[in-house]
């Protein structure tokens, strides 16, 4: 990864709205406007920023309130304003709109809530403490986090709101998230490179979307809630963000999964993910053959209710197996090439190959799922999820869990679950051997090719776990009789 460039963000609330001066709750409410006194304060403040500041971006939430107050500054740099949800105010629920006088009055536990400037999960409707933390982690990380000094420059200004600056400036500075901070209209707070503040510990292989656990609070806080963001390269272009949001809500409702709690496009096209980090430890690339059964049946428990949860219609310009085959076809010559061209010449296999009728995880991996402190197998990372045939998911489950892996007692080779189900000649364990062999071969491709990994010592390291895999699948595919499980 580049070496990062320190930001410098300057972030202030807000001039006082019409809704200030009435003492009625905004919350995410975007429409009241500025009061007379407000634009003028907002003037006022522009006026004073230095010429030599050097601020190249200007951000603010998309409500009224605060785009004026932006606008203002923008005048005064020659920037336009460029707005974004993420700095929006906490979503107060039932008390948007109610006066502190009328709110006491019908809900004065829920006000005394809000009153007391904490987070706001009790009160119905209201957004989680959370949920706020990551829209301010997710901002940080957009505007200032890798790449952020060359997209937005090395200074940034932000308008915001007073609930959701309270949570930035404690989240940047390592405090609990509702230490009190001064979000009076004029107060200002610099934020000196918050991204490296953020104690950002990278978590996954770099030939892969940067992935890094971030842990916003103090040491000695108990517990200290740790968050994952993601870096996605492509995933903000072309509306492709809002329908990512709508499928990974239905896949983390259906199978378990932790869920996207923010998620922001950046201006080169890329996309910054949050969720919550789960404690527990990923599995080990040797497993004995209870752990492989158990694994088989949680990847195929997870591939169940991910086909119930989401139409393989939804997945209209996402990547499917077809659209891989095609990628690995029209790139360079090597030896997965050369058998995946061969497979794509069986006119029958053909079609099964470019079958979208079901939505799969296509790259279920030991080091993407978790055993929690409970015991729970979890998986944590969605970012793979692929139209293909009807038991693709099988496939890439058998892969997953036993396929692609040496086992812990290689003794009883033939009770391991890929060697149980992929023999015999059913034309269940025939195509299952097709698929898991296409699986395999875009896995050797993939580290054979792809930029970045292609000559590294961990690529020909996981290449030859998937020669290994392809030749005891070719000694499966000629053995003959049954071998149900």
């Amino acid at each position: 990864m580049a070496t990062h460039t320190p930001v410098r963000l300057m972030v202030r609330r807000h001039a006082e709205s019409e809704w200030n001066a009435q003492a009625r709750i905004q919350g995410a409410i975007a429409s009241p406007p500025l009061t007379a006194a407000g634009a003028a304060e907002a003037g006022r403040w522009a006026a004073g920023l230095a010429d030599d500041a050097g601020i190249r971006t200007v951000w603010s939430s998309d409500a009224v309130r605060a785009r004026s107050t932006a606008a203002a500054a923008g005048r005064r740099l020659g920037l336009p304003v460029t707005s974004t949800r993420l700095l929006a105010e906490v979503g107060a629920g039932v008390l948007e709109g109610l006066t502190h006088a009328d709110a006491a009055r019908l809900f004065p536990e829920h006000h005394r809530v809000w009153k007391a400037r904490g987070d706001l999960d009790a009160i119905p409707g209201a957004e989680p403490g959370d949920r706020l933390q990551a829209r301010a982690i997710a901002f940080l990380t957009a505007s200032t986090g890798p790449g952020g000094a060359d997209l937005y420059g090395r200074t940034q200004l932000a308008v915001t709101h007073a609930a959701f600056l309270r949570s930035l400036v404690n989240t940047a500075q390592q405090r609990a998230r509702t230490t009190p901070v001064a979000i009076g209209h004029g107060d200002t707070h610099l934020l000196a490179d918050p991204w490296t503040a953020l104690r950002p510990e990278r978590l996954n292989q770099l030939w892969r979307p940067a992935a890094h656990r971030v842990a916003p609070g103090p040491d000695d806080a108990a517990p200290v809630v740790q968050y994952v963001v993601k870096l996605v390269p492509g995933l903000g272009a072309e509306g492709r963000l809002g329908r990512y949001r709508a499928v990974q809500h239905a896949v983390s409702t259906a199978t378990g999964t932790p869920p996207l709690l923010a998620a922001a496009a950046r201006s080169d096209g890329s996309a910054v993910t949050v969720r919550r980090f789960l404690p527990g430890a990923t599995l080990g690339h040797r497993l004995g053959h209870d752990e492989e059964w158990e694994l088989l049946d949680f990847y195929e428990r997870f591939n169940t209710r991910l086909a119930a949860a989401v139409d393989a219609d939804a997945f209209t310009g996402v990547r499917s197996l077809g659209d891989r085959i095609d990628i690995a076809l029209c790139g360079p010559d090597n030896e997965a090439v050369r058998q995946l061209r061969a497979l794509t010449r069986d006119h029958q296999l053909r079609e099964l190959l470019y079958e979208r009728s079901h939505v799969t995880d296509f790259d279920l991996h030991r080091d993407n799922t978790v055993r929690t402190d409970t015991g729970q197998l979890v998986r944590i990372d969605l970012d793979s999820l692929c139209p293909g045939p009807r038991l693709l998911g099988q496939a890439c489950a058998i892969v997953g869990a036993s396929a692609l892996y040496p086992a812990l007692q290689s003794a009883a080779r033939h009770e391991r679950p890929h060697a149980r189900l992929l023999g015999g000649d059913s034309d269940h364990a025939q195509e299952l051997r097709r698929l898991v062999r296409v699986r395999l071969l875009l896995g050797l491709w993939f580290f054979l090719t792809a930029p970045g990994v292609a000559g590294t010592e961990g690529s020909e390291r996981h290449a030859a776990l998937y020669r290994a895999a392809l030749t005891e699948l070719t000694a499966l595919d000629q053995e003959k009789g049954s071998c149900t499980r």
